[in-house]
């Protein structure tokens, strides 16, 4: 067996490899080119494969963000080849990683949820072996994330009535626009912090822009967001300026992106990494569907 660095190239058999091994999960060549290559603060150096021969067996792919006050990294995927398991393979990727991460003065690891970019925001607790090779490995559950699900068929999603109504209050839904960059860019940075404005802007690179406004006076108040982080029918993140809750426009936003993600020819929508479950399961009969737990180490 032979540990390399991922290279460029190497896109094309890792998307056969998760495939195969992480069936819970919809890979495609838009979201690791997106989640791999496009990392933010990538570095080649934590992101290895493992080879025999020309074939590849298996991946582990670390991360890094620089917190407030610490230096976090994180395991953001793994996968094994199924006729390679229990070889030892999964634990030589993880002990290169970690040997890496410790000489570059890392002193946590963590699973999953590497904001702005992430697979998942944890550990899917479906993935079992996952689990227990972890769990083997000393890492140890600090919490838990929850994700839900929207069934777009369930209904058309229709907004009109809503939105005539706030436009009688002053309030216009409408797509993000390419010039409106500037002005959404510098609004999220004050308001929603630095992972949200990585994952909102992250909207421009879909075709059509995936995020939806409200403004009120020309001035953007509100935004939704889909298919920016974790897999292609996921939903989130989206915000409301406070002073404004109770008015709807956060319902019409999320209905905008459920019309959009069934145009797309989507079945289902995942609300990622959900905080309020009683709205969505209200406005939209979501129900939990994943649960995450967020699990770390000492290096």
């Amino acid at each position: 067996m032979e540990i390399r660095e991922l290279a460029g190239a190497d896109l094309p058999v890792l998307l056969d490899l998760c495939q195969r091994t992480l069936p819970l999960d919809r890979f495609t060549p838009t979201v690791l080119r997106r989640r791999v290559l496009e990392e933010p603060n990538r570095n080649p150096a934590y992101q290895l494969t493992a080879w025999d021969g020309d074939r590849l067996i298996g991946t582990i792919l670390g991360g890094v963000r620089e917190m407030e006050d610490e230096r976090m990294a994180w395991v953001r995927l793994i996968a094994i080849d199924p006729a390679y398991r229990r070889q030892g393979i999964a634990s030589r990727l993880l002990e290169e990683l970690e040997g890496r991460l410790r000489a570059d003065g890392f002193t946590r690891l963590r699973l999953g949820n590497s904001a702005p970019s992430y697979f998942w925001p944890g550990l899917d607790v479906r993935y079992t072996p996952a689990y227990c090779f972890f769990e083997r490995h000393g890492f140890h559950r600090i919490g838990e994330a929850i994700d839900m699900e929207v069934d777009l068929a369930a209904r058309d999603w229709d907004t009109s009535q809503e939105e005539a109504r706030l436009e009688r209050e002053g309030y216009t839904i409408r797509r993000l626009q390419p010039s409106d960059r500037e002005a959404f860019s510098a609004w999220l940075q004050e308001l929603w912090g630095p992972v949200w404005h990585y994952e909102a802007l992250s909207s421009y690179e879909n075709d059509p822009i995936s995020t939806f406004v409200a403004t009120h006076g020309g001035r953007i108040c509100a935004f939704a967001s889909y298919n920016v982080t974790m897999f292609e029918n996921g939903f989130g993140p989206m915000g409301t300026e406070p002073d404004l809750r109770g008015r709807g426009i956060g319902r019409v936003l999320f209905w905008r992106c459920m019309q959009d993600m069934k145009a797309l020819g989507h079945r289902t929508a995942d609300i990622c990494w959900v905080g309020p479950i009683a709205f969505y399961a209200r406005v939209a009969d979501a129900r939990i569907h994943r649960v995450f737990w967020w699990m770390e180490k000492e290096l």
